[in-house]
Order: C-alpha cells, then sequence, then structure tokens
C-alpha cells in the first residue's frame, strides 16, 4: 500500500497540470484576434451592462399645441403649466424619432395649410428635406421661448444659464443651416433676434419680444415656402436643395 502512496501523489499532480494547461490553453485562443472569438466564445454581456447608453423611449407631453401659441396676449397668454410641456417637447424633438413626433402634432394642430396657422406650422411636418432642416432653427426658437417662459415665470427650472444654453446652440444652427427654399434674408433676421441680450440686463420681457419676433418671422417664411402641411417628415438632417 505504501508502495503505491507516490505513484497516486503523482496522478493527482498530473491531473491538476493537465487542468491548468487545458485553462491556459482556452484563455491563449481566446486571446488570438478574429480567430480566438469563434473557437472560444466570450461570455455574454450581461443585460445591466447592455442597458448602458440605451436611449430612453421618446415621449412627448400631453399638452394642447394651440395653447402654446396663444391668438392674443403673446407669451403671457401661455398658460404657466405649458412652458414646461413645452421644454420637454423640445428636448424630445431633438432625436428623429422626437421630431416626427412633435411635427405629427403641430400638423394636427396646424391643418393642411400652413400659411393659415403659421405658428404651429412652422413645427408641421414637410416632405421637404431642406425645409426640414431649416426648421430645426424654429424648434431651437421655440425652446428658447419656453426656456425664457419658465425664467420669467420663476420655475424652479428656469435660469438664465438655460436661457444662454439655448441661445448658444442657436447661434451653431443658424450658422450651418442652409436656407434652402425659405428666404435667406428671413432666416437671418430669426437668427438676430434670437440673439437678444437684453435678458441679462435684467429685461426679459423684450428678448421674449424679440424672440417671439423671430420665432413668427421665420413661421412665415416656412409658410410660404412650403405651404403644404404632410403627416410625417422628410429625411431628418437632409442637406439642403441649392
Amino acid at each position: 500500500m505504501l508502495r503505491k502512496l507516490p505513484w497516486v501523489v503523482l496522478a493527482l499532480l498530473f491531473l491538476g497540470t493537465a487542468r491548468c494547461y487545458t485553462a491556459d490553453l482556452a484563455a491563449g485562443v481566446a486571446a488570438v484576434p478574429v480567430v480566438g472569438p469563434i473557437l472560444v466564445p466570450p461570455p455574454p454581456t450581461p443585460a445591466y451592462l447592455q442597458a448602458i447608453g440605451t436611449p430612453a423611449p421618446v415621449e412627448l407631453p400631453e399638452a394642447d399645441v394651440a395653447a402654446w401659441f396663444p391668438a392674443e396676449g403673446g407669451w403671457k397668454g401661455v398658460p404657466p403649466a405649458q412652458w414646461q410641456a413645452m421644454a420637454l417637447a423640445a428636448a424630445a424633438a431633438g432625436t428623429p424619432a422626437g421630431w416626427a413626433k412633435l411635427c405629427a402634432k403641430a400638423s394636427a394642430a396646424a391643418g393642411a395649410d400652413r400659411a393659415a396657422a403659421p405658428l404651429p406650422g412652422a413645427l408641421a411636418c414637410s416632405d421637404d428635406p431642406a425645409l426640414t432642416s431649416v426648421q430645426q432653427v424654429a424648434l431651437q426658437l421655440f425652446d428658447l421661448r419656453a426656456a425664457l417662459g419658465l425664467w420669467l415665470n420663476g420655475a424652479p427650472n428656469g435660469s438664465i444659464g438655460a436661457v444662454q444654453a439655448r441661445q448658444g446652440a442657436l447661434r451653431m444652427l443658424c450658422a450651418t443651416t442652409a436656407p434652402g427654399r425659405v428666404d435667406p434674408a428671413a432666416l437671418a433676421a430669426a437668427c438676430a433676434n434670437g440673439l437678444d441680450a437684453a435678458y441679462l440686463a435684467g429685461d426679459g420681457a423684450a428678448t421674449m419680444a424679440a424672440v417671439e419676433e423671430a420665432y413668427a418671422g421665420l413661421a412665415a417664411a416656412i409658410a410660404a415656402a412650403d405651404p403644404t402641411v404632410e403627416g410625417e417628415p422628410a429625411v431628418y438632417g437632409a442637406q439642403a436643395a441649392p
């Protein structure tokens, strides 16, 4: 019995060495580029890691688009609760899917003739890619108006910083957007008025008036360029026609 003991120990050592060798071999093969993952499939990615970076579904707030553009009183005629809804809608419309949903709502509010209701019509769907590009400037003015409304109404999430951020985004859009069929002078005027800085000196109402003038002027130019409202938008971000 004692004579067999060394052989038993040797066999156990051999098995342990074989297991280590097998593990090292598998790890070595898996590390080979291209071929490794085919021969030794990597472990599945955990669900919590797959969820990282996944965008949330686009959800527009339930709101009456007509309430965003009252017939009288300008921004003072907007119900206070609607400013937050406008800001949320503008944020959601920053993606192609979100824009499609917002422009569909605006289309329903504007009707078939964009010129008959140019303010919601500026955000209503168009089948012209160049016009859809210009509409992103209108959307940014809409977002800027919402930020100003929140600040002027003393909302908890309203601030001068938020207004400045929207103006910065507007400046970038205005520098890169081709007018397409829209009157270039109207687009330039809208951009200039949208960058009004009176609010920095405490006159937020003056800046709001300038932004509303900017949006209304661009809305009229969009209606003149494409009077027919569509149910769905053109390709998002397509190049403007010469």
